[in-house]
């Protein structure tokens, strides 16, 4: 069984601290382009590396590596231990030394960090100003070509009313002309009807006139009528009367001869 203690280079009972430290200090130097190491033996120790990593640094994987490593112990062979004091010296100074390195990279880096960070607010408030005097200018440029807006819209707008006045103007001038006309139209249209009222009351009267005189001449002609037809029935009832006279004294006549002939023929008897 791979033993990864020996493969980070570590005592059995490092600390977490120390299996973090070991294995990022193994990681780097693999890292460094002054390594000289086959492509292939570098990803082999960097498999080892990770696995190692992964279970040391993992107290639920730890504790049953530990015990199958101790156990594995006790049933091989006796064999030299494989940290010596020597050994696990040379590791303290090696982790010690890729500490230091590691705390010098950080501090190197956060200077390095806070001067970009520096540079970095320096370009912004750059940035910014630029943006302000840009934002300035654009602003200056809005109220200039506002101003040049308003006055073109006051322009349009003194444009417009003129013509409007003038429309207006004109519109009046065109309302008075067609009420003139409109008046003018109406008295030639009122004189026409006076006109034609008084042509058709003088119609109205001769129609009268002659309709009076017609009713006159008829009841002339009515009257001569009714005293001819008077007249006739006078003559009827004289001529009715002479008749009637003439047919009783025929009678009266007749009766006298006839009395006188019976009387005659009486005599006789």
């Amino acid at each position: 069984m791979r033993d990864h203690y020996e493969v980070l280079g570590i005592p059995r009972n490092a600390s977490e601290r120390m299996v973090k430290l070991a294995f990022e200090g193994k990681m780097k130097a693999l890292a460094d382009p002054g390594y000289a190491a086959p492509a292939a033996e570098k990803r082999e120790e960097e498999r080892l590396l990770k696995d190692a990593f992964a279970t040391l640094s993992n107290p639920a994987k730890r504790g049953p590596y530990d015990a199958k490593l101790e156990a594995g112990d006790a049933g091989g062979e006796a064999r030299a231990p494989l940290v010596t004091p020597l050994r696990f010296a040379a590791v303290l100074v090696l982790v010690a030394g890729i500490a230091g390195g590691w705390i010098y990279n950080d501090r190197a880096k956060e200077k390095e960090r806070i001067r970009l960070e520096e540079e970095r607010i320096a370009l912004e408030k750059e940035q910014a100003r630029k943006r302000a005097e840009l934002e300035s200018e654009r602003i200056e440029e809005l109220r200039r070509r506002n101003e040049e807006s308003q006055a073109r819209y006051r322009e349009e707008n003194e444009r417009r009313r003129m013509e409007r006045e003038r429309s207006d103007y004109a519109r009046m001038q065109r309302n008075q002309e067609f009420a003139a006309r409109q008046q003018e139209s109406m008295a030639a249209s009122q004189a026409s009807r006076e006109r034609m009222e008084r042509e058709r009351q003088e119609r109205d009267a001769q129609r009268a006139e002659e309709q009076r005189r017609r009713s006159a001449q008829y009841e002339v002609d009515r009257q001569k009528e009714y005293l001819r037809q008077k007249e006739a029935e006078e003559e009827r009832i004289r001529l009715q009367r002479h008749n009637q006279a003439q047919r009783e004294a025929q009678e009266r006549e007749y009766r006298q001869r006839m009395e006188e002939l019976r009387a005659r023929q009486a005599q006789k008897r």
